[in-house]
């Protein structure tokens, strides 16, 4: 475990930079997710997580091996699909308006990294 044992809030202690995030930012109260990590030696982690106000992002998340890895081809078409998910279940209305959320970016930093 980290030492302040917080992944997202301080993923230095895990031996981690963010990478690449996206969230639903429609959400006032709660939160909405889906974050990618990179180590030292240039792996891509990834996870998403979502919640009320009162829990802290990725508190569960205790060790690197509870994350997702960016290994190869079905590694990549793994995060795809995930990601894919999580923005559409993230485009569903909230209180009647609907959500942009925007995973492009996210998508393009990890397909351009992977394929360099």
């Amino acid at each position: 475990m980290g030492e302040d044992g917080h992944i997202y809030c301080n993923p230095e202690s895990f031996g981690l930079r963010i990478f690449a995030e996206t969230r639903n930012e429609a959400m006032d109260y709660a939160f909405s997710m889906f974050v990618v990590w990179q180590d030292a030696a240039g792996q891509l982690f990834w996870a998403e997580d979502a919640g009320c106000s009162c829990p802290d992002p990725f508190e569960d998340i205790t060790e690197i091996e509870q994350l997702n890895t960016i290994i190869g081809a079905d590694g990549l078409e793994a995060f795809f699909n995930a990601l894919t998910a999580w923005g559409d279940h993230n485009r569903t209305d909230t209180y009647g308006d609907p959500c942009t959320v925007d995973t492009t970016k996210v998508r393009r930093k990890v397909r351009e990294y992977m394929t360099r």
